[in-house]
């Protein structure tokens, strides 16, 4: 019970001296030993693990930590035949073959090492991500290599596409990803997914990073050229919004909101009223859509507006690659009714994203106060 219970060595000495012959005593004081990262300690970790395996000698955990501990010390071969007597007792063990297999790679016993390590995630797949990253830096990013280890197995892929995107390669991580049997794991499938998307994005790789966004939004069929919640019936996000869908800056300017009074056509028509003595700090509305390099398209929508002021509301289309305005339709401040928008574009050659972007460009002045509202209803991208 003393033992069980020891976190200091001081309790661990007790123990030891109430039950010199139980190995529970031993293996305690061991790990507290070896906790204090002291040479003196370190040592005496060793015997206390020997005298552990003397007492339990068909124990394969008492063995293994007891080979990890000897590994540590720079004791390879006594290390070896220790974890190869835990083989002995637990052959199909994961932790084992993992152990083992990580110490002979060590010692330049390559094929038997390797052929370990892929057990033991053919055991148990949450060594999948560690043998990854293990195998990815051994073999230099060679990833036959590195899959003869860690198998096809959705955590062993993920793990291999988190690899390849830090490294930059991100056509192949892109393809590892598609090959991902995802229809197990939803929920934790989607927060990978929104991970590496933002990855890809901050990359400039639009296309790829909506091949991975789909597991992010398994309820939304995302579509390149195709502008999402145009006719905005869905809920407008003032926070957490993918690049995938519109997105409000932040900021109090103007205050959005979703608007069932006299919509164009459904149920709904965004609204966005102003009331700022200033102008400054106004916020944006935007939303990211994957192009084909070097298209044309055709931005169309309606609005209504009553406000008030010598700014200029625009709609802007920006190449999401390096922010650039590619185009842009003002619109007049007083439009009663439904009044129709559209503006031309071309994307570059190098660029397969665009954002298009909802503003108020200043009016020239320090102080370019606006107020009133602006209806926006119906906007669609089509190609042309």
């Amino acid at each position: 019970m003393v033992s069980t219970r020891a976190e200091a060595t001081d309790v661990a000495e007790l123990a030891v001296s109430l039950g010199p012959d139980d190995p529970q005593t031993h293996y305690a004081a061991a790990v507290l030993y070896d906790r204090t990262l002291l040479p003196e300690d370190q040592q005496r970790s060793l015997q206390e693990y020997g005298t552990a395996v003397a007492l339990s000698p068909h124990n394969y955990l008492l063995w293994l930590e007891y080979g990890k501990a000897l590994g540590r010390t720079g004791e390879s071969e006594r290390s070896e035949a220790a974890l190869r007597r835990a083989q002995e007792l637990a052959a199909n063990y994961s932790s084992v073959q993992w152990a083992l297999g990580n110490l002979l790679i060590r010692t330049n016993k390559i094929d038997e090492g390797f052929s370990l390590i892929r057990r033991a995630v053919e055991g148990d797949q949450t060594y999948a991500a560690s043998a990854a990253s293990f195998a990815y830096q051994y073999f230099d990013g060679d990833l036959a290599s590195v899959r003869n280890v860690v198998g096809t197995s959705p955590e062993a892929n993920a793990a291999l596409v988190l690899l390849l995107t830090r490294a930059k390669r991100f056509d192949e991580a892109a393809a590892v990803w598609q090959s991902i049997d995802r229809s197990s794991d939803g929920p934790n499938m989607e927060a990978v997914a929104r991970s590496l998307a933002g990855q890809f994005i901050a990359a400039k790789r639009f296309a790829l990073a909506m091949q991975i966004g789909t597991a992010a939004h398994p309820d939304t069929q995302l579509k390149a050229e195709f502008l999402n919640n145009g006719s905005f019936e869905q809920d407008i996000k003032l926070e957490g919004a993918d690049a995938w869908e519109w997105q409000v800056s932040p900021g109090a300017q103007p205050q959005p909101f979703q608007s069932t009074a006299g919509p164009r056509s459904g149920a709904k028509s965004l609204v966005l009223r102003f009331a700022s003595n200033d102008g400054a700090s106004l916020r944006q509305l935007s939303q990211t859509v994957v192009v084909r390099p070097h298209a044309s398209y055709n931005l169309s929508g309606f609005y209504r507006s009553d406000i008030k002021t010598s700014s200029h509301p625009v709609w802007q289309i920006v190449n999401a690659a390096d922010n650039t305005v590619l185009a842009e339709a003002e619109l007049t401040n007083d439009a009663a009714q439904w009044t129709s928008f559209t503006t031309k574009f071309s994307v570059p050659a190098d660029s397969d994203g665009i954002i298009v972007r909802f503003t108020v460009k200043s009016c020239g002045s320090a102080i370019c106060p606006i107020n009133g509202s602006v209806w926006l209803d119906d906007l669609v991208l089509a190609p042309i």
